[in-house]
């Protein structure tokens, strides 16, 4: 914790302070941080701390910034602090109960996005029909004969939301078995302008569509599943480690569970032909690949993050 007097009045030395404490936690990023900061604390943004370093700031506002210097130096996640992260163009609420979105992540809503568009001269979607087995019916906003998606595991909403915010057309579910996550979710997408557009649903996995008579009527799932080893927690950094939530991280032995998991029960929601579309794990794909009864599922396509690591894996129904 950061001990001293409040004595710094202007923008310039606060940003010097904060840089000097970030340095040991942050040390690539500890004068863009102490910025991100201090823009924060006074209610100001990046343009106006660049442009008047002069300026004074108020013991409160340098208050403020010092707390949430220490709680950085300690290892917390930035977006933990100032409880937002940018995703796909759009900024999110973010908290301890989710997983915080990054950009590897985009390139799932891509691939779903190039999937939508070369698919939508084909089969129209079936979820308006009469549930099996007289079974509710899930209203759907959207329109009927646009697709359905469901994104498995949606934490923050960062999938869901984006392709709805860019698919306007489509009729999407998204699935959590955390309520604190469904809940921010609610919130991103009023935010976004999509709370009519998604439905949250909670739930383990895709066992929450079998109430709703959905199988065989799905034409896009999505998922970015827990797929750190939980016999291997060092592979991921402290901060993430330490501070962003075990359920959305750890994926059991080998961090393979989920994807077990979901290659088995998206068969029964799958419509013919349909996609699936979720991200892997940093060497895990050989893994995966094993899995993958090529009987049942077609391997598409997989996709490559900017540094070359397979990110997005895409199979298809047979």
């Amino acid at each position: 914790m950061i001990l001293r007097s409040i004595s710094v009045t202007t923008i310039k030395e606060a940003l010097a302070e904060g840089a000097r404490e970030l340095r040991e936690a942050d040390p690539q990023n500890s004068r863009r941080t102490a910025r991100i900061l201090l823009a924060q604390a006074v209610g100001s943004g990046h343009e106006h701390l660049l442009a008047r370093p002069e300026d004074e700031i108020t013991p409160l506002q340098y208050a403020a910034f010092l707390k949430s210097v220490s709680r950085r130096a300690r290892g917390e996640p930035l977006q933990h602090i100032t409880g937002h992260q940018e995703f796909y163009g759009l900024d999110f609420l973010v908290s301890s109960d989710v997983l915080i979105p990054r950009p590897e992540t985009e390139f799932l809503v891509e691939q779903i996005l190039k999937l939508v568009k070369s698919s939508a001269d084909g089969p129209e979607g079936t979820a308006r029909k009469p549930g099996a087995n007289g079974r509710q019916m899930l209203p759907l906003p959207g329109d009927q004969h646009g697709p359905l998606i469901v994104d498995v595991g949606t934490g923050s909403g960062c999938i869901s939301i984006a392709l709805a915010v860019h698919l306007p057309m489509s009729r999407i579910i998204a699935t959590d078995i955390s309520q604190p996550a469904l809940e921010l979710a609610r919130q991103n997408a009023a935010i976004q302008g999509v709370a009519d557009r998604v439905t949250f649903l909670a739930g383990d996995l895709l066992s929450t569509l079998e109430q709703y008579g959905l199988e065989g009527r799905v034409d896009f799932i999505a998922s970015n599943p827990p797929y750190v080893p939980s016999d291997q927690p060092d592979l991921v950094q402290r901060d993430v480690r330490d501070f962003e939530p075990a359920a959305a991280l750890y994926g059991g032995p080998g961090g393979l569970a989920f994807y077990r998991r979901l290659l088995v029960e998206a068969l029964g929601y799958l419509r013919p032909a349909g996609y699936m579309v979720f991200e892997l794990g940093y060497s895990q794909l050989d893994s995966v690949r094993a899995m993958i009864d090529e009987s049942r599922w077609e391997l598409l396509d997989l996709v490559e993050d900017l540094q070359g690591i397979p990110r997005t894996l895409t199979v298809k129904k047979r």
